[in-house]
């Protein structure tokens, strides 16, 4: 015949459990992010999070697809502009980006024009009338944004762009360039 004790011993680590406090389940509040500025507190919500990234803002939008202090004829353009304006997708560099030399203002003339074939899956796109200046930043090197080496390449061209409404001001804005097709 067993002890009654070790009969018995079992569930006092058991009650022992139930008596601890129950761990916090799904999101909770990190104070600590709040401290950080918004601009910086985004950037590391957007680089760490699963889901599809928020839309940008016309003001990041104007950023990224148009020229910056830097002058167009410097042969490192494409690796400076890149990377000071922070352009990537979660970390990842962009195997190809076109910034336009002309004001957002003149940018926006494009989606009145043509529609045109996208490339990339993109159905509709809207291809200027206006010849324009531009850059092509072409991948060579990288796959990480730290890394990334860029080709940059002078055109002048239209501009193919994809348009999105613009709640605030109830017009069509191109929100990406992806081609210039060159004058025949």
């Amino acid at each position: 015949m067993k002890p009654l004790v070790i009969k018995f011993a079992w569930p006092l680590p058991l009650l022992l459990l139930l008596l601890l406090p129950p761990k916090l389940q799904g999101n909770y509040w990190d104070f600590g992010e709040y401290e950080l500025n918004p601009e910086v507190r985004d950037f590391i919500r957007e680089y760490e999070s699963t889901g599809p990234t928020k839309p940008p803002t016309v003001k990041r939008i104007i950023e990224m697809i148009t020229i910056g202090d830097q002058p167009f004829n410097d042969y490192d353009y494409c690796n400076t502009e890149l990377r000071t304006k922070q352009i990537h997708y979660k970390g990842r560099c962009y195997p190809e980006h076109y910034i336009a030399g002309v004001p957002y203002g003149e940018l926006v003339k494009a989606c009145d024009g043509e529609e045109v074939q996208c490339k990339n899956g993109v159905k509709s796109c809207r291809r200027s009338m206006n010849l324009i200046e531009g850059v092509r930043c072409v991948l060579e090197t990288g796959q990480q944004m730290t890394n990334c080496t860029y080709k940059t390449i002078l055109m002048i061209g239209y501009p193919v762009v994809s348009c999105q409404w613009d709640e605030e001001t109830k017009i069509f804005i191109p929100d990406h360039i992806y081609n210039m097709s060159l004058p025949k």
